[in-house]
């Protein structure tokens, strides 16, 4: 690998974060962020907050770094990465989440990472769970041992993809696809996984993704034992909506990866197993989410040449609605319980 004085200086790196009622708890991420050793970046922190508490947090670092503030009223994650990059210029971006600390050579090992080949599009890091009490709940993690190049989205997705706390892309890959979807992901009407679906995009515009444990953040986005179902509900309704979307656009190809191997390997085999064990039915979440979710993605638009969703008003609405009220289901019909009949 080329080494921290190879690196060209007049390729800078710009670092997105987008954060939604945080408060200060992106502070310590911002902090780690400044303490990097390459040579030339600048921070774009996107505020969603519904009140000025990040705002005032940020406030004392705003004077003399390089940071770019941006308050936004337009919510959802998949919105505030596009709207932060299409504040930047450079064609290195590192994303990161504001509950995440990163180390001192976070960009560099990013930058060397994308000189691996040349056409690579996106780069997924590890995320190392910070400590936390397994009895209470759980940090979201990811972490491979050795590297991976990714050519493929009809082969290679087997192998498993990095999550979006820790990951770059070329700006030229993310114009190409049209951005992210912005009708996925946390804050938006058709569940999670937006940053799945970014990079099997990606893959699909003959990028590579390049998985690598050489870029790695720490992770302190602990979740609590009852907030585990919520998000189980949002990641399987994301998967199941995606294929929708997969399959109107024309790549039935990926239909063993969305349903053989996650849908059939990982949901309904997991059920039958714990059900098995405990003699009554469980873990029944993610086998049906999975088909309300397609279905909502089988009647949403689609743009087939970015393979992503088109945004309607009733979206939007349905996104506000969403936002103004944080004690809902992110995809519960009005305030009905969505696991009642799970």
């Amino acid at each position: 690998m080329p080494s921290l004085a190879e690196a060209n200086p007049k390729e800078p790196i710009s670092v997105v974060i987008s954060t939604l009622n945080r408060g200060d708890q992106i502070v310590p991420a911002l902090k780690s962020i400044l303490a990097n050793d390459y040579p030339a970046f600048d921070i774009i922190v996107v505020d969603q907050n519904i009140d000025n508490t990040t705002a005032i947090a940020v406030a004392p670092l705003l004077a003399g770094n390089p940071i770019k503030y941006i308050r936004s009223s337009v919510r959802g994650l998949a919105n505030g990465h596009n709207l932060a990059v299409s504040h930047t210029k450079n064609e290195l971006i590192a994303f990161t989440d504001d509950d995440c600390v990163v180390p001192v050579n976070w960009l560099s090992s990013i930058y060397n990472a994308f000189q691996q080949d040349k056409k690579i599009g996106l780069v997924f890091g590890n995320v190392v769970a910070a400590d936390y009490d397994k009895r209470e709940g759980y940090t979201p993690d990811f972490v491979r041992d050795t590297a991976l190049l990714m050519k493929s989205a009809y082969a290679d997705l087997r192998h498993g993809m990095g999550i979006g706390a820790c990951f770059a892309m070329r700006r030229s890959a993310w114009s190409k696809i049209g951005g992210f979807d912005t009708m996925l992901g946390p804050g938006s009407p058709l569940g999670s996984l937006e940053d799945r679906d970014i990079a099997i995009r990606v893959l699909l515009a003959n990028h590579y993704v390049y998985q690598t444990p050489e870029v790695s953040v720490l992770h302190y986005g602990f979740r609590p034992n009852s907030k585990l179902r919520n998000q189980a509900f949002q990641d399987w309704f994301g998967f199941g909506s995606s294929y929708a979307k997969y399959l109107k656009c024309g790549h039935w190809k990926l239909s063993y990866y969305m349903l053989v191997q996650m849908w059939l390997g990982c949901a309904v085999m997991v059920a039958l197993q714990v059900s098995f064990k405990t003699g009554r039915i469980k873990r029944a979440t993610p086998v049906l989410v999975f088909w309300y979710g397609f279905m909502r993605g089988l009647f949403a638009s689609v743009d087939r040449k970015t393979s992503r969703f088109t945004v309607e008003k009733k979206d939007l609405r349905e996104t506000k609605r969403l936002v103004n009220n944080p004690g809902l289901a992110i995809l519960s019909p009005g305030n009905s319980n969505p696991y009642k009949a799970l």
